[in-house]
């Protein structure tokens, strides 16, 4: 068989599926930390995409509509820690970039060290602000896309798996935590 072949064959393997519907985000979410927990990458998991992507795509069919549809737009899941970063680092950076500008721009016209300091200090809580203004407009997404899921009929959760027992740890995580409508589907090749 030739090496062109046997990709070939390895890109047409079917894989299933675990999905599973859940009522809460606090369950969705001990439902993913459990699935981590029991060797699970998260690149094996996904959501459905925020609404208007959802909308696009499927109309406005149910989540127990779309559960099983290879259409269903997904996002992967990024964890909790690594958004918490992201939002540490984008206050830092711009209290850092404020304060560093504040303070130049105050040394050149006014060439004063002190004032330079004030102002560096007074600028960079200024772009700290818009930092945590940004973040919350970026949680009122995240609640606005659980509230469009929650009155689709639920959110969505699926666990890709390669094998039975990755199959039957995903089903019981879900259905420890809270899922419904737990099953497996086998996606078709694209």
């Amino acid at each position: 068989m030739e090496p062109n072949e046997t990709n070939t064959l390895e890109q047409r393997r079917e894989f299933s599926e675990v999905v599973g519907l859940f009522d809460s985000v606090e369950k969705l979410q001990s439902a993913i930390d459990d699935l981590l927990t029991h060797g699970f990458d998260r690149s094996q998991i996904s959501l459905l995409a925020e609404d208007d992507a959802a909308r696009e795509k499927v109309g406005t069919k149910s989540s127990t509509e779309i559960e099983d549809s290879d259409e269903a737009p997904r996002i992967s899941y990024i964890e909790t820690e690594s958004l918490n970063e992201g939002k540490a680092s984008l206050i830092g950076l711009l209290f850092y970039v404020g304060a560093i500008a504040g303070a130049i721009a105050v040394w050149t016209i006014r060439g004063s060290f002190a004032e330079a300091i004030f102002a560096g200090i007074a600028a960079g809580m200024v772009a700290s602000l818009i930092g945590i203004g940004v973040i919350k407009l970026v949680q009122r997404r995240q609640r606005n896309w659980a509230q469009a899921q929650l009155a689709r009929g639920g959110l969505l959760l699926w666990a890709r798996t390669w094998t039975d027992d990755h199959e039957r740890a995903a089903l019981d995580a879900m259905e420890r935590n809270g899922g419904h409508d737990v099953h497996v589907h086998t996606v078709a090749p694209a």
